[in-house]
């Protein structure tokens, strides 16, 4: 697939004179554009080489989020409208339906016609009169966990050995203090139009609910479990909470799609006292209020939400790949793809930091990501084949669309890298609002690193540091570190991390050292102009370092999570000499290059 990939590329990058030109004038005003962006996001009161994360990212940590989720949904809608839907997959043409629906109707009549909404019994804040009395409340949770929401205890069906094994945990989220779900509930009944009276009454009720989980949730409990056959769990009774009044056959079909347990299949309850709890108070909880508890809190984020988020938070491996494939020069990424691979193969493959193992999983990952940046995903694309969104019914969509992810098979470890990877472009998306696409030189300057970084680790488990090493590198990895200790002045990082930092750096670097056009020098001399004094080769670390910064405060990273990037980031830098001269650091300077750095060859 690599080299069908390439014969694609050469054929691709032959153009006429003129297209060119044209391409040239495209690259000079990206740049300009770019730089334009970047006089709003640093803070350029601070010394690059002093401390260049704050000066790269002291103004992204503590942007505006509201504003800049406006201007990434603004972009988003801006290549929606550039795109042509010919051209985009299946999946992506989904995507756009989902989104197209949440922009047109979100309101109460949508919601009145959802299936979820009839089959549960409604909600009773909004309707005069319910007939919900013979509703029972394991029936209503069975709807909504079926769709993928599991209030109050979240349920797993796995197979052992032919049989079938449940697993029942007891739920321990918040999402919210109480204030603020006290002020939520308030805003959703009001955005609802439920009138004044009848809002206050149901408010009352919900955070009465509301408080006796949350006292459920901050009891301590001892983290065992308990193992029943299914006929002997529904013969349980655990003081005042009998089982055998409940309808778990009902239930379970829900969540088999209509098969039933044996009576011989392992039912395992996780926290058990919990669990207990939960059936008491959902035992003593009327109807009426838990519908409406159920309905608040459900709606609760959806509401809060624009469309985008939503787009991102159900559908965000679709998301993603789309948003690679309309907001980059597919081309022209795909060939930057191509030149870090070969750096990988001349630079580390075969040599004593990588496995063969590592090596294979890496060359299999730069294949796929070809081919899909070119082409699509063609695997994602049948994922999503059985599932059907319209336009106009969003809250249908949203049962749809729960449900499917609910049910759908896990991905494998090479797809999550996949889509792991490609998880930047949500973030490239934010930063380019002026900009059609992303090109050469920009795409190294914003993801050169990020994928270097992941093509080196595609074949390790995330949760193991360096397991993409060879074990033949343990002797050289402890003079590594041994000369990392020597080297920092500041707390030292994860050896293992910081060494696949430099690694990704010097590939990326040297390839686009290498691309950089024969304008350069006048390219250098119109970006020069102004405080920021910017240059291409200055533009790579801001770059690379912005995509990261961006990215973790809009995640909601703590200052713990953060200040472990800026000790990783600047310990790379004051191993790279190319960092030093491009911002002139001097000896003396904090992040200045030092003449003993540690050694990446072996």
């Amino acid at each position: 697939m690599y080299f069908k990939v390439l014969v694609v590329l050469v054929l691709a990058g032959t153009v006429s004179a003129a297209s060119a030109a044209t391409a040239a004038g495209s690259l000079d005003n990206n740049l300009l554009h770019f730089k334009e962006q970047l006089e709003q996001l640093l803070d350029l009161s601070r010394s690059p080489c002093q401390d260049f994360y704050g000066y790269v990212c002291g103004r992204s940590a503590n942007g505006n989020q509201t504003l800049r989720r406006q201007q990434e949904q603004q972009r988003f809608q801006q290549l929606l409208k550039s795109t042509n839907p010919v051209q985009m997959l299946d999946m992506e043409l989904q995507l756009i339906n989902f989104y197209k629906s949440c922009e047109n109707n979100r309101g109460a009549e949508a919601m009145r016609s959802s299936p979820l909404y009839k089959s549960s019994g409604g909600w009773p804040a909004l309707e005069a009169t319910t007939n919900n009395q013979s509703l029972h409340w394991l029936s209503v949770l069975g709807n909504f966990h079926e769709m993928g929401a599991p209030y109050f205890f979240e349920t797993k069906i796995s197979m052992q050995s032919n049989k079938r094994v449940v697993t029942l945990q007891p739920d321990t989220t918040r999402r919210h203090t109480m204030r603020k779900f006290e002020q939520r509930v308030g805003e959703l009944l009001q955005g609802f139009g439920v009138e004044q009276s009848r809002a206050h009454v149901t408010s009352l009720e919900v955070l009465s609910l509301e408080r006796s989980r949350r006292d459920i949730v901050k009891t301590e409990r001892i983290d065992d479990q308990v193992q029943f056959s299914y006929m002997n769990f529904k013969r349980s009774s655990f003081g005042n909470a009998s089982l055998n009044r409940l309808d778990w056959d009902g239930y379970f079909r829900k969540q088999l799609g209509g098969k039933t347990l044996q009576p011989t299949d392992a039912v395992v309850v996780k926290q058990l006292p919990r669990l207990v709890d939960y059936l008491l108070l959902l035992q003593n909880t009327s109807m009426h209020r838990l519908l409406n508890w159920l309905w608040i809190d459900y709606v609760m984020d959806i509401a809060a939400a624009d469309c985008q988020q939503l787009v991102d938070t159900y559908a965000g491996d679709v998301y993603a790949h789309l948003l690679q494939r309309v907001s980059a020069n597919r081309v022209q990424t795909t060939q930057m793809y191509a030149a870090i691979g070969r750096a990988y193969k001349t630079q580390l493959a075969g040599s004593v930091w990588i496995d063969e193992i590592s090596e294979q999983a890496s060359q299999r990952f730069l294949g796929q990501l070809m081919h899909m940046s070119l082409n699509g995903d063609e695997r994602l694309n049948a994922a999503y084949h059985e599932l059907q969104l319209g336009r106009r019914s969003f809250y249908r969509n949203m049962e749809k669309l729960r449900r499917f992810q609910h049910k759908r098979q896990s991905t494998s470890s090479s797809q999550q890298a996949l889509w792991q990877y490609v998880q930047v472009f949500n973030t490239i998306n934010g930063l380019l609002p002026q900009l059609q696409n992303l090109s050469s030189p920009l795409n190294y300057a914003l993801i050169g690193e990020r994928f270097a970084r992941s093509l080196i680790a595609a074949g390790s488990n995330s949760r193991t540091p360096g397991a993409w090493r060879s074990m033949d590198s343990e002797r050289q990895f402890a003079v590594f570190q041994n000369c990392s200790n020597t080297l920092s002045t500041e707390r030292l990082p994860n050896a293992n991390d910081l060494l696949l930092g430099m690694l990704a750096q010097r590939q990326s670097w040297s390839c686009y050292k290498q691309q950089l056009p024969q304008t350069a020098s006048r390219l250098n001399a119109q970006l020069g102009g102004g405080r920021m004094q910017l240059s291409l080769e200055r533009l790579y670390f801001i770059g690379s370092l912005l995509v990261e910064c961006r990215e973790n405060s809009g995640s909601g990273s703590s200052q713990q999570q953060q200040l472990q990037q800026r000790q990783l980031q600047h310990a790379i830098l004051r191993n790279s000499v190319e960092f030093s001269e491009a911002f002139g650091c001097r000896n003396g300077d904090a992040l200045y290059a030092q003449q003993q750095r540690c050694k990446l060859t072996p």
